[in-house]
């Protein structure tokens, strides 16, 4: 159940987004317009509509549309403004008469501004006939804002539904991303089997050798060599078998979420990693792990390829998304088609998410990976 200052806040909330979504008809007007020579700006104006309807008006969160469906939600947007206008302006003309009646009734006073210049004219004969047909009109004016906020989500929403042609693209692209998934699944079998066979199953053997001779030595003073160095292999072991958990799934992750998962990369990062993070809670886990798995990405490419001497990580969220940035000054010109950001380009785009990649020769380089998270 809804407390009554819930209430009265998402009521004032309402009004205000009411208010602003009348306000902003000019400016939506000219980003619309400003189109052809000015997207940025268009985007831009169509991303604080959606916050506008979206956070004030109480709309369920959705994306922000781009591009030439940015400026037709904005078009669309400037004429249910004006509609907007007229209602609010035939609801405030409304309020004033029901006033002034009252008034004149009440005083006995002229009341000029319906038309009753002299005084003793309006009487409460006047406002009881004049009661119904203003609560029905009071009752179509309340209909007629709760249309224009309707008509708001409406324009949002259908400003960013995909059409046939994007459905049979997207369609085409889940196949080919379902493939590229199977095949990334295979490919870390096939590490994480390598690096059991010749990082750990070497130790295990070698481990063996040495119990078997510890077994088999008579002199104490070499027995204790041969266990001392026994024990130091099985620390090794138990090393391995925790970096190959780590690149499998850190366990830091699903515990303490992206924040603690980050920090620990950056810790055991060899470069200085600087991270700035900006999320103020917890995003769903395939969010989280999808985002981890992208710097962690990004940094072994930039260690082991771009020659760079710093690594700076982003996380912010951008209204239903959230922004994994990583920058490293190394020499750029990273390779797009390679293992690596093929990998992270196929992991997010399963997520329904992006990546961005900026590396011009010479440097820096920036990746970015937007994920929706609802």
């Amino acid at each position: 159940m809804v407390s009554a200052p819930a209430r009265s806040s998402r009521s004032a909330a309402a009004i205000a987004g009411y208010l602003l979504g009348v306000a902003t008809v000019p400016l939506d007007l000219l980003a619309a317009l400003a189109a052809p020579v000015a997207m940025p700006l268009t985007d831009r104006v169509a991303t604080i509509e959606r916050w506008r309807v979206t956070h004030l008006l109480g709309v369920p969160p959705t994306a922000a549309p781009r591009g030439a469906r940015a400026a037709g939600y904005l078009a669309a947007r400037a004429v249910i403004g004006l509609v907007g206008a007229v209602v609010l302006g035939l609801c405030g003309a409304g309020v004033v008469s029901a006033a002034a009646l009252v008034y004149g009734a009440s005083t006995g006073a002229a009341v000029p501004i319906v038309d009753a210049t002299e005084p003793g004219q309006i009487t409460w004969t006047t406002v009881a006939v004049v009661l119904l047909p203003g609560a029905v009109l009071c009752f179509l004016g309340v209909q007629g804002l709760v249309g224009v906020v309707r008509a708001d989500a409406w324009a949002l929403r259908r400003s960013v539904r995909p059409g046939p042609g994007e459905l049979a693209q997207r369609v085409a692209q889940l196949t080919t991303t379902r493939a590229d998934v199977v095949g990334i699944i295979d490919d870390e079998r096939r590490r994480i089997e390598r690096d059991l066979h010749d990082g750990v199953q070497q130790r295990v053997v070698a481990l063996s050798i040495l119990l078997g001779r510890l077994e088999r030595e008579p002199d104490g003073a070499a027995g204790a060599e041969l266990q001392r160095r026994a024990i130091t292999e099985t620390g090794h072991i138990l090393d391995e078998l925790r970096e190959v958990s780590w690149r499998i799934y850190p366990a830091m992750l699903a515990r303490d979420g992206l924040h603690a998962a980050l920090e620990a990369l950056a810790d055991r990062t060899p470069l200085p990693t600087r991270l700035d993070y900006a999320l103020s809670e917890r995003a769903p886990r395939p969010v989280e792990s999808a985002c981890y798995f992208a710097a962690s990405e990004a940094i072994t490419n930039a260690i082991k390829h771009s020659g760079a001497t710093a690594v700076e990580v982003g996380v912010e969220r951008d209204g239903p998304v959230v922004r994994l940035r990583v920058r490293d000054d190394g020499i750029g010109g990273a390779d797009l088609t390679g293992h690596g950001l093929a990998g992270m380009a196929t992991r997010v785009t399963a997520m329904d998410g992006t990546m961005r990649v900026d590396s011009p020769p010479g440097g820096p380089t920036t990746i970015t990976v937007e994920v929706p998270c609802g």
